[in-house]
């Protein structure tokens, strides 16, 4: 299960219809606290997550997610229109796995979603 974290819902909906079409199952949040609640439950074996959310940015989302033992290993793969060389690296030190800025090309988020579930 992918779970997508974007606080738009025209986003949330064009990455879930390209996922489901892909063949995975996938859930939405709107921001970090309801994406918290969706990782506890289900478990995700990867997070789509865009920068620009609403009270905990996706950094500090990012953050707090990579910093606690039970939550490290899942990888998260950033996707937003801040695209800065300066946030990308702040991303990845962070531990996000890639970062796609938006509008993305389609097929490249989709080989990258299939290389980083099987890792």
């Amino acid at each position: 299960m992918i779970l997508i974290v974007d606080d738009s819902t025209t986003n949330q909906v064009l990455l879930e219809a390209i996922l489901q079409e892909e063949g995975y199952e996938t859930v939405t949040a709107f921001g970090a606290k309801e994406a918290f609640k969706l990782i506890e439950k289900h478990r995700p074996k990867l997070i789509l997550l865009d920068l620009l959310l609403p009270e905990v940015s996706g950094f500090d989302f990012l953050k707090e997610l990579k910093g606690n033992e039970s939550t490290s290993a899942i990888p998260v793969i950033v996707v937003s229109a801040v695209g800065s060389r300066e946030n990308i690296e702040t991303c990845i030190q962070l531990g996000a796995s890639d970062f796609f800025t938006k509008p993305i090309d389609i097929s490249t988020l989709v080989n990258k979603v299939k290389q980083t579930i099987l890792a």
